[in-house]
């Protein structure tokens, strides 16, 4: 693109100095005009007549030499903005493309992160739960544990004194076994 601009300003360089040749000869031509008309108006065929001409001719054919160029250089000058603009062009749909992608990916980042929050808040929930139960988990062992001694202490207790047999009408008036049994010790 920078070559581009660089040929650009080279050629409008060039075509500048082109313009300048042109009008200095054209100044040339018309004074060497004037000076053989002087010339030919005082009738002296000589031979400065015959160079001015000469040098008339060269001057008449370097000017169309460079209006030739200048031509070609004009045209030149077209193709190369036509084909700055198509880089334009180019460039501006690229950058559509660049932003809608950017755009894009920014919602692709914040449909991520909410499913990192979600993730995250489901894992606290999950890890509550969890404490719970392991907290759950030890009160009940505890209680398994205090069951576990009464009941070794309820089967100690019971092998050292053996258990009289009775009969049904033996029940107390509250309602409790007679016996060892001691319902306070569940």
């Amino acid at each position: 693109m920078d070559q581009v601009r660089a040929e650009l300003m080279q050629e409008r360089s060039v075509r500048q100095d082109l313009e300048c040749d042109k009008i200095s000869l054209e100044r040339q031509t018309k004074d060497l005009k004037s000076r053989l008309s002087t010339m030919e108006g005082q009738q002296k065929p000589s031979a400065n007549v015959s160079q001015l001409e000469s040098k008339l001719q060269d001057i008449q054919d370097r000017l169309q030499a460079e209006e030739r160029d200048k031509a070609a250089l004009l045209s030149t000058n077209r193709k190369l903005e036509r084909k700055l603009k198509e880089l334009n062009i180019q460039l501006e749909d690229e950058r559509h493309q660049v932003n809608d992608q950017k755009d894009q990916l920014n919602l692709r980042v914040k449909a991520l992160k909410r499913q990192v929050d979600e993730a995250e808040e489901e894992i606290e929930r999950l890890e509550g739960l969890r404490k719970k139960a392991v907290r759950e988990m030890e009160e009940q062992q505890e209680v398994n544990d205090q069951l576990q001694a009464r009941l070794k202490a309820v089967e100690k207790e019971s092998r050292r004194k053996p258990i009289p047999h009775t009969h049904d009408d033996d029940l107390s008036s509250d309602g409790e076994f007679g016996g060892s049994y001691d319902p306070s010790s569940i």
